[in-house]
């Protein structure tokens, strides 16, 4: 049987996606005109310029409501599993996750849309599990937020479940603290029987522990390189504890440009029209839901302090802002600290892709750490 996923669970050494260009603005939380306006039509040239150049996957936001400010952030978003099914579609090699929240969806129903669309791509879905954090949306929904472990102990049973189904067990009942169900049953399984590669962005104690258990990928933030150096070896060595092998990603903003004043350039003029508001209520929800919590990341969380770039850019994660010697540098510094693959976002994935396919992926390639592949010329 054919390996499933198979340019994410083998082929080069540093992998790399795209992540959140489902949502208007993507992850930037600016004000500028050429920010990302995802409509369909660009979602699925995206996707398709990014299969031709030989990225390995496109990540999406699981997005309700937007984050308000001048510019509503990510206010526009297309539902990730339906997303996923007309991208895969449309696509010949490149892996699609969707993006579902546990609380919000039904596990039965999970299972059966998730699986539908994989045999679209013909095993190339993949599946990002989030337990949920955004107060504003579980408002919206009605659903009351549980405390945070109790999250993930929901996560792990709506994720039991859902294996079980794709396993094409007998029609089973579940009694757990979350679901009581009875006679559980559901065809087709997952493209040739193998169940789609999950990640997982759970970064508290409760969440790393969740992820390590249950994920294929686990997203994780970096404040630096070297100070995730501990971090990821501890992840790994984890897993392997379990007997299981644990892939590391983390996302990362994007300004690729050809000399390092014009990048220096484009970050300031990203700031001087920065949307406030939006960044604002961010922070707050942020701070809420981390507001019990004592771990260091939860700490971060309620100060709020990351540098201003990274806030505007890329929501607060790891940035490559340069020409693309220093991009790329930067790309494999990640690496070498042991992360496996990186997200990336830019203001405008359409407009800057090229660019970034055209001069840092064989910069890559030279570097030892990805396969030569087809390169789309900047025109």
């Amino acid at each position: 049987m054919a390996v499933r996923n198979l340019a994410l669970v083998r082929g080069n050494g540093l992998k790399l996606g795209l992540f959140g260009a489902n949502c208007s603005n993507g992850r930037s939380y600016t004000t500028v005109p050429e920010r990302w306006d995802a409509s369909w039509e660009h979602n699925l040239q995206l996707a398709q310029l990014a299969d031709r150049v030989g990225l390995e996957c496109i990540v999406p936001i699981a997005r309700w409501k937007g984050y308000g400010g001048q510019t509503n952030v990510n206010g526009s978003s297309f539902e990730s599993i339906a997303w996923a099914c007309g991208l895969l579609a449309g696509t010949r090699r490149i892996n699609v996750f969707c993006t579902v929240h546990v609380p919000l969806i039904h596990p039965i129903v999970a299972a059966k849309q998730m699986a539908t669309v994989d045999h679209v791509g013909q095993g190339r879905l993949g599946v990002n599990v989030v337990c949920g954090w955004n107060e504003d949306e579980f408002h919206m929904f009605g659903v009351d937020k549980h405390e945070h472990d109790d999250r993930y102990a929901q996560g792990e049973e709506w994720w039991n479940i859902i294996r079980r189904v794709w396993s094409g067990d007998v029609p089973f009942d579940f009694c757990g603290r979350f679901y009581q169900l009875g006679m559980v049953q559901g065809e087709p399984r997952p493209f040739e029987g193998e169940r789609p590669i999950m990640m997982n962005a759970g970064s508290s104690p409760r969440g790393r522990t969740f992820a390590i258990e249950n994920s294929d990928m686990h997203f994780d933030g970096v404040r630096s390189p070297e100070a995730s150096l501990d971090r990821v070896a501890e992840t790994k060595a984890r897993a392997r504890n379990l007997a299981r092998e644990v892939q590391l990603w983390t996302p990362v903003g994007i300004i690729c440009r050809p000399s390092q004043r014009e990048a220096d350039e484009y970050i300031n003029y990203l700031v001087e029209h920065a949307d406030w508001g939006a960044l604002g209520h961010l922070a707050e929800l942020h701070a809420n839901d981390a507001r019990d919590r004592t771990d260091a990341e939860g700490v971060h969380r309620r100060r709020g302090d990351e540098p201003t770039e990274r806030q505007v850019l890329a929501r607060g994660s790891y940035c490559a802002i340069g020409d693309p010697d220093y991009v790329t540098s930067e790309l494999v510094r990640l690496h070498r600290v042991g992360f496996d693959g990186l997200v990336l976002n830019f203001v405008n994935y359409l407009d800057e892709l090229p660019y970034f396919a055209e001069e840092v992926l064989p910069r890559l390639e030279r570097a030892g750490v990805r396969y030569s592949g087809t390169v789309v010329k900047n025109s």
